[in-house]
């Protein structure tokens, strides 16, 4: 009943994905690395969190989080990026929002939370 609602409406909404053009960017680089993989994979995974998947295209995502996973896992693909000539400096940026997010979430320790809904049950 959505679907005829939002079609009524005119209301179309169509997202794309970061997932689309990772196999594609990691064939493209020769990153034949499992763990460089997974762990790419999982900060894609991660920006689905944020807010990034509706403020920059999706590629731009991708690249940053296969920027991430290549400067942890030390592996040099500097000339791959120069290669596509993009600005570098936003696919920083959209690496440091991530590497951010994780910093952030970082400070929640599960001492701080019980903290917190333990202030909320005592105060009406």
């Amino acid at each position: 009943m959505e679907m005829k609602i939002l079609e009524a409406l005119n209301f179309y909404l169509v997202v794309f994905h970061p997932y689309r053009s990772l196999p594609e960017f990691s064939q493209d680089s020769e990153i034949y690395d499992t763990s460089m993989t997974h762990l790419t994979w999982g900060l894609v995974n991660d920006t689905y969190r944020m807010d990034l998947i509706l403020i920059h295209p999706p590629f731009l995502i991708t690249l940053a989080c296969i920027y991430i996973a290549s400067v942890h896992k030390e592996k040099d693909i500097r000339t791959w990026f120069e290669e596509l000539f993009l600005d570098m400096n936003i696919v920083k940026n959209i690496a440091m929002e991530i590497l951010d997010f994780y910093e952030n979430h970082r400070l929640f320790t599960e001492e701080r939370v019980h903290a917190a809904f333990n202030k909320l049950a005592t105060n009406p």
